[in-house]
């Protein structure tokens, strides 16, 4: 049988009809199919703003199924990974079966799948695996060492009706579950906590990996996944993922050893970045490096442990108290970090920061004799060369940091004592991507809902990550019809942030609304200081539950805005995105201030001096684009199905008074414009019925 096009198996009498049950072919998903195809077919790369309800999901993975040669394709976290595994590939494999292909999970064994004749045939088979960061994996040896020790402690108190497994159950559930598990993935494990002291003690993290030396190296997860990912057509993986394979390739490319970079993905010639507005955070993250106390921790931690363990080492007592002196040395550079909330500028040779330099060479010295240690333990114990390599990745890192040599980059610390972090980041992280991921790929699709800051081109977003001369951009209409669903509030007396009594008068127009439409909001910060305060003033007087961000872990807090609706959810930066709550129960979302990046910020001050040595102005050409993107992800929280109704309320007076909050406000949908409280009410109250 010979395939039509993806857009043609999309539309009204095509096999998704067939399978999914009140199936509506979408005239934007059929143009993005389409869009996707062409750019795999004529090897260009093509950036595709698809708002919410389009269906984006099928519209790039129904042509990377069909492609015909291997495709990566990137999601930008493991819940998302979930989704297309438990979702949409289910429903991707029911709709190509009536189209005689047959889409398989790839096994770590045998091959790929195969194509018919010619370069156009249809595939009768495609095999796609699902690769995610080591810390998913249990790592059957650390398991087997923690299964033999004789005593751990309890997570929690245990009491009659706790429902918390105590450490020592919950391994032993881990060690049930391993024995059977295909991959060792965590996600096989609902019950098992977010955030696990015990699930970090086992997982299959590289620092602690010893390879071919490790005795279960040929039952490991890690080297299961990496196979099925060789053995597949399509191979979804998470940015983090992505990144960090580019990382380590372009960090080989440099120094000169391309033979031995430490390749995570397997080669592909074609690529789709699905919620690609992130891509430029995380790649500055990837090609940059942060140092915070809590990995020196877990490396003393670590340290430790196998010195308590283990018979065999030399000197278990030296290596105990080699890695003291570390812990010391580190609290002492970590307590010279300057205090407050945000990044802090780190500059060589800047007299403030002498307290901190004299404290972090003292720290590389011990750190040094920590791993001189460890490598001669390493003859006898595997374990112990992991953790050299660990303790050299931490003076490597620190140095960088510290020496501030590259003029690319920028050095900054955050937070301080037990939770501060050192970190450098590029300044111009489109130079890296266009290098090291546009020209790796044939052909890549980045596509997400927002995009664009209002022009056609999506000019901001190609020239911020890169994307070659010659890459095209689309930008398809809205399956939702915002005039009618959605109602846009700015108030005419809403004040400029920093007035005097300003937090205030948000609380007192916040709850107004909230209370017009009863309830149902999510009020979204730009900071959680003004998250705090607004939940203070707001949850006294309000009638509804009110959830405030940082009282349980996300997922948790999303669950019970739907269980207690009408509910009121206080939240900052992470709840501007993934967010996903469609119906009755979010029907109003406030934004308390427009999202600028601090300008005290490092990476914007060093962006923003890079960009005037250019001649251009850096507020229009960074921070204000920047600040578009996050207020269009904001309003994307309102509406999510086609039957949505509700308002986005934006407390901030500038976008009345400057000049560049028609800018904003030409990006955003075309909801209905309203002008007071009273306005809001009326029109929640006569779409009630």
């Amino acid at each position: 049988m010979t395939f039509s096009s993806a857009a043609d198996l999309l539309g009204p009498d095509g096999p998704f009809a067939e399978v999914i049950p009140g199936w509506e072919a979408r005239a934007s998903q059929r143009a993005m199919a389409e869009a996707v195809e062409l750019a795999f077919g004529e090897g260009h790369h093509l950036v595709l703003e698809a708002p919410t309800g389009v269906g984006k999901t099928l519209g790039y993975l129904l042509p990377a199924a069909l492609a015909g040669r291997r495709v990566l394709v990137s999601t930008h976290t493991k819940t998302l990974q979930d989704q297309l595994l438990d979702k949409d590939i289910p429903r991707l494999a029911s709709a190509l079966e009536r189209m005689d292909v047959q889409l398989l999970r790839a096994e770590a064994e045998g091959g790929r799948g195969f194509s018919a004749s010619g370069p156009s045939g249809p595939r009768a088979e495609v095999r796609f695996a699902i690769m995610k960061g080591r810390s998913n994996y249990v790592c059957l040896d650390r398991l087997h060492r923690k299964t033999r020790q004789r005593s751990l402690p309890l997570m929690a108190p245990r009491h009659e009706d706790a429902t918390e497994l105590s450490a020592r159950e919950l391994i032993d559930e881990i060690e049930l579950w391993a024995r059977t598990s295909p991959r060792g993935d965590r996600a096989e494990l609902p019950g098992l906590p977010e955030q696990s002291s015990v699930w970090d003690g086992l997982d299959a993290r590289s620092e602690t990996c010893t390879g071919t030396r490790c005795p279960k190296y040929g039952e490991c997860f890690i080297t299961r996944m990496r196979q099925e990912g060789e053995n597949a057509d399509l191979v979804v993986v998470n940015h983090h993922l992505l990144l960090a394979d580019l990382a380590l390739r372009a960090r080989a490319e440099l120094a000169g050893d391309r033979a031995r970079f430490g390749q995570i993905l397997p080669d592909a010639d074609l690529l789709v970045i699905d919620e690609a507005h992130s891509l430029e955070d995380i790649a500055a993250d990837h090609f940059g490096g942060v140092l915070g106390y809590a990995k020196v921790e877990r490396l003393i931690r670590d340290v430790t442990q196998l010195a308590a363990g283990q018979v065999y080492l030399r000197e278990p007592a030296g290596l105990v108290q080699a890695a003291a002196r570390v812990g010391s040395a580190a609290t002492a550079t970590f307590a010279e970090l300057p205090s407050g909330e945000g990044r802090n500028n780190l500059r060589p040779g800047d007299p403030a920061g002498a307290g901190l330099r004299a404290a972090a060479k003292r720290f590389s010295e011990v750190l040094g004799g920590l791993v001189e240690r460890l490598e001669v333990e390493a003859a006898v114990e595997p374990a112990a060369e992991g953790l050299a390599r660990r303790g050299e990745d931490v003076g490597a890192a620190l140095r960088f940091v510290l020496e501030a040599e590259d003029a690319d980059y920028v050095y900054w610390s955050e937070g301080h004592g037990a939770k501060g972090r050192l970190g450098a980041s590029p300044v111009d992280v489109a130079r890296l991507l266009e290098r090291f991921l546009f020209h790796r790929f044939e052909s890549t699709v980045l596509t997400s809902a927002t995009l664009s800051t209002g022009d056609a081109e999506c000019t901001y977003f190609r020239r911020s990550v890169g994307v070659p001369e010659g890459g095209t951009a689309l930008c398809l209409p809205s399956a939702f019809d915002y005039e009618r669903q959605a109602a846009l509030l700015i108030p005419e007396d809403a004040p400029e942030p920093g007035a005097p009594g300003a937090l205030d008068r948000l609380g007192t127009l916040g709850a107004e609304a909230i209370r017009a439409v009863g309830g149902g909001a999510l009020f979204l910060c730009t900071s959680h200081r003004a998250m705090r305060a607004l939940h203070r003033q707001l949850a006294p007087q309000l009638p509804y539950p009110c959830l405030v961000q940082g009282e349980r872990p996300k997922r948790a807090l999303i669950a019970e805005l739907v269980e207690r609706a009408p509910a009121v959810l206080f939240a900052t930066q992470s709840f501007w995105e993934g967010v996903d709550v469609p119906g009755d129960p979010l029907r109003l979302v406030l934004v308390d201030r427009l999202p600028f990046d601090v300008p005290t910020d490092p990476l914007v001050q060093a962006r923003g001096h890079r960009l005037a040595a250019a001649g251009k102005n850096a507020f229009v050409h960074d921070q204000l684009p920047r600040a578009i993107l996050r207020l269009k992800q904001g309003f994307g929280r309102l509406i999510r199905t086609a039957t949505d109704r509700g308002a986005v309320v934006l407390l901030d007076g500038r976008l009345l008074k400057k000049g560049y909050g028609r800018r904003f406000l030409a990006a955003l949908p075309p909801a209905r414009r309203l002008q007071d409280v009273a306005e809001l009410e009326a029109w929640w109250q006569s779409g009630e019925d």
